[in-house]
């Protein structure tokens, strides 16, 4: 009898895993497929079929960009946007020299550089496995943990400020009134228009920092020109 090709072991553990159940975690109202369900339900069956799969990450860049100031240690806060080239490599574990190789990406920020990558290799592994073996996940985003746990954590003093700093950048560049600039991007990103910056969550932050920074970017290059 012929010994199993890496492909048909590959083709194997796709018939194993048809669908993973969500689950319903006790911090977000609906149900989602966690990183540690799809790791375990595809270890499981990757064991009984000898395959293993080798993660290396080729390269990494990390980009900061400062998005304020705080006033009290007078530091200045940055955000860090991780992106990794990642290959992952299926090893035959009954004939080592028989590979297959994928290439993939994955993208995180954070204030914490460390934090984001880790949180880039998370994602990208899970969001690997479903999308290699095309696992259904209705309407399930791979980020969607992370966004429900955002939308639960106050903004944290420093990302405040950070607001507050980018609030009077706009004011200066315009001369427009920054409280014009606050409404607009709560707006764009559907925040709730009765939230102060002191009331928003980690989430409403990244959303409306996002559209403040990329306005003073905007309103700051068309000053250099003049």
């Amino acid at each position: 009898m012929s010994e199993t090709t890496l492909v048909e072991k590959l083709i194997q553990l796709r018939k194993k895993v048809p669908y993973i159940k969500k689950e319903q975690k006790q911090y977000i109202k609906f149900s989602v497929v966690s990183s540690e369900t799809v790791l375990t339900e595809f270890n499981t069956h990757m064991n009984e079929l000898n395959i293993y799969l080798k993660t290396e990450v080729v390269n990494k860049t990390i980009e900061r960009q400062k998005i304020g100031l705080n006033e009290k240690t007078k530091k200045d806060i940055f955000s860090y946007l991780v992106t990794l080239d990642m290959k992952y490599t299926w090893i035959n574990g009954d004939n080592p020299s028989e590979r297959e190789e994928v290439t993939f990406s994955a993208i995180a920020d954070d204030e914490n550089s460390s934090y984001a990558y880790g949180q880039a290799l998370t994602y990208a592994e899970k969001t690997f496995f479903m999308k290699e073996f095309n696992i259904p996940a209705d309407d399930v985003d791979p980020d969607v943990f992370q966004k429900e746990i955002l939308k639960r954590i106050p903004a944290s003093p420093e990302q405040i400020e950070a607001i507050h700093i980018q609030l009077g950048k706009l004011e200066e560049l315009t001369e427009q009134p920054k409280l014009a600039f606050l409404e607009q991007a709560k707006m764009t990103n559907g925040v709730n228009a009765k939230k102060t910056p002191e009331e928003f969550t980690g989430y409403d932050f990244g959303l409306v920092m996002n559209t403040l920074t990329g306005w003073v970017n905007g309103y700051e290059k068309k000053k250099s020109k003049k």
